[in-house]
């Protein structure tokens, strides 16, 4: 079996999967337009061209469709290349869907199976919707989602089959086209991420006291869709009665999903402004590498994630294999994965009163805390690892080859 990977980035949502294939024996091929990114062991790569330039007075409903337009272009061409010059013919062409990176692989190989990875389908009223993100106009809110969705709803026409990560994010698109997608999660190496009751908090040179209890948060982006002003709001609500809580936040002040905020703004600094802090006890650690960001949680007594109805974070899936106890928001994607006082504690977020007791039981009662961390691995595994999930994918698109003649 021969598989080409197409992704704006890698290893993105392919990386680990694809090399785990070629590890079975698969000839493997990504497709990216990372120019810094090197292919796994036993991997072949090849970077696209830049796109083209966008048209600077286009009409705003047909700009995602353009972005895409280049993509799909500068993809193609990428791809072109492979057959003309290499003889590269895949069985399989499995692409990220959306940003046209993979709308033009039927027209070069028409005789490989497409199986598009889609993540999201734009509707209105958005379900992922904030208050602060409400449009003045629904009707131009309304025809600009579908007018988003037009680069995936091309994927979807030609595609053979289709992969969504979870059923939450199935269940947004329309009957018809859900129909057709598998539901199955890109799977999280449970083997390599496990628990350490030893672990300390020793990263990015922090150094925190013995009798510290500790409050962790991970997270891209500090933004409204991922919860940060809330968390922040819960912090000093805790720091009033416990002098002992240290909070230890990972990721960028910026915003990576939702509405931007002005220029020169950051939650995080609106944040600081707003509330009277104890920043001796607030720790800013920035994007962390992989093994510093495995000991945040680790170490984490209590492991915060909060979240808008939106795609679920592979930092859950990984937070509960490492063991954490869980404290998350209580809304339908969390809830596919996490439930209420079983293996984890979920919360509105927004109510900053009952947050801030959810996190001071768990803080409290260590011994209800591990029982949550235990059965969050154990769903973890039984759930998201990948060492069944990859497998799985893996038969599915083989059955996929042997039994289906491509559309």
């Amino acid at each position: 079996m021969h598989i080409v990977f197409a992704h704006q980035a890698f290893p993105a949502q392919f990386g680990a999967f694809g090399h785990w294939l070629s590890k079975q024996g698969w000839s493997v091929t990504f497709l990216t337009a990372d120019t810094n990114a090197t292919p796994p062991k036993g991997c072949q790569m090849v970077h696209t061209s830049e796109p083209g330039q966008q048209a600077q007075d286009l009409q705003p409903h047909a700009r995602v469709f353009e972005i895409a337009t280049l993509n799909t272009l500068s993809f193609g061409a990428a791809a072109t290349s492979l057959r003309h010059d290499h003889g590269l013919v895949p069985d399989v062409v499995m692409a990220h869907s959306g940003l046209g990176v993979g709308s033009f692989a039927k027209s070069v190989w028409p005789e490989a199976h497409f199986v598009p990875y889609v993540e999201w389908f734009y509707r209105y009223p958005h379900v992922d919707l904030t208050e602060d993100e409400r449009p003045s106009l629904p009707e131009d809110a309304r025809a600009l989602a579908l007018a988003r969705n037009a680069p995936t709803l091309v994927d979807l026409a030609v595609g053979d089959a289709a992969i969504c990560p979870t059923q939450f994010q199935a269940d947004q698109f329309p009957p018809h086209l859900r129909a057709r997608m598998t539901v199955l999660h890109d799977g999280v190496d449970c083997s390599a991420l496990t628990p350490n009751t030893d672990a300390r908090m020793d990263i990015a040179g922090l150094s925190l006291p013995d009798n510290a209890e500790i409050v962790t948060y991970a997270t891209r982006g500090m933004e409204l869709h991922r919860g940060f002003p809330q968390f922040m709001r819960v912090l000093s609500e805790l720091q009033k009665t416990r002098p002992n809580l240290h909070a230890v936040i990972g990721g960028e002040d910026r915003v990576a999903y939702g509405a931007q905020l002005p220029e020169g703004q950051t939650w995080k600094s609106r944040m600081l402004e707003e509330l009277d802090l104890d920043l001796s006890r607030v720790h800013f650690v920035g994007p962390l590498p992989r093994p510093d960001y495995l000991r945040l949680m680790q170490a984490s007594h209590a492991h915060i994630y909060f979240t808008v109805p939106f795609v679920l974070s592979w930092s859950l899936i990984e937070a509960m294999s490492v063991g954490c106890t869980l404290v998350a928001s209580d809304v339908v994607p969390v809830r596919e994965a996490l439930t209420h006082r079983k293996n984890a504690e979920l919360v509105d977020h927004d109510n900053i009163a009952a947050t801030s007791t959810s996190i001071a039981r768990v803080l409290d009662d260590r011994v209800y805390a591990k029982k949550l961390a235990q059965q969050a691995r154990k769903d973890a595994i039984r759930r998201y690892d990948a060492a069944w999930v990859w497998p799985a994918r893996a038969a599915l698109l083989e059955t996929l080859v042997k039994t289906q003649q491509p559309i």
